[in-house]
């Protein structure tokens, strides 16, 4: 076994593992390496459906014998659920801690499910609606022995980036408190940790916040992936 316990990292939709030099997760994964953790971070078909998704995951970890802990953003809290209920992940997943993810659908798919967009086109968007998710959620029961954790965000309207700030209006309407791409309601799954005030992408420590007229208080992420460092170190 290792010397700390494995730590998954698992992308969003749209998302990467690594491109050249820029990580999805930012500085997360040498953050945990420092810390003598060994850490993984594979990356599947970003807009493909959740099962899609959840066999590439299954495929690329066949060989890890567990345990594992995973720590998933946006829609990577879906497909790693997938992946422990339907996948035969539940043998070697430890715990999985979700940030930000629309567990109970998002009304922004919702709205460019409905409209001319051009990401309407991809099936991973019609995966996160209202209405596909309350299906997923029938069908992808928790599975007995993983603990399962959640981390929700947002901030006011006026602070989220010019680029999503209308989706954060359409959520704000339908479910109140957002990141500008997931509600607090959506986000909360298992034992919830609490709420971050960040937008959808400082979760991950990307920086989107491009107003040089307008100061918001920055989000440290390291001081997250810190505490959730420490949860898995202590239930390990």
């Amino acid at each position: 076994m290792s010397r700390r316990p494995s730590i998954v990292l698992l992308h969003g939709l749209f998302g990467f593992s690594r491109i050249i030099y820029w990580d999805y997760f930012n500085g997360v994964r040498v953050f945990y390496e420092r810390q003598g953790f060994r850490v993984l971070a594979p990356r599947v078909p970003g807009a493909a459906n959740i099962d899609v998704q959840a066999n590439s995951l299954a495929k690329q970890l066949e060989n890890e014998s567990g345990p594992l802990h995973l720590i998933a953003h946006s829609m990577g809290g879906l497909y790693a659920r997938y992946y422990i209920s339907n996948c035969g992940g539940d043998k070697k997943i430890k715990s999985l801690t979700t940030l930000a993810t629309p567990h109970r659908g998002s009304p922004a798919a919702d709205y460019i499910c409905n409209s001319i967009s051009f990401f309407r086109l991809f099936s991973g968007v019609h995966a996160l609606t209202t209405a596909s998710m309350k299906q997923f959620n029938e069908h992808t029961p928790d599975a007995p022995g993983v603990s399962y954790r959640s981390y929700s965000a947002s901030r006011p309207v006026d602070e989220l980036p010019w680029s999503v700030r209308d989706l954060g209006r359409v959520i704000q309407k339908a479910e109140g408190a957002n990141d500008a791409q997931v509600s607090v309601t959506s986000a909360i799954w298992g034992e919830h940790a609490r709420t971050l005030n960040a937008d959808h992408f400082e979760v991950i420590g990307q920086n989107f916040w491009l107003n040089p007229f307008k100061h918001r208080r920055k989000f440290d992420h390291f001081v997250l992936y810190r505490e959730i460092a420490d949860w898995i170190t202590e239930h390990s």
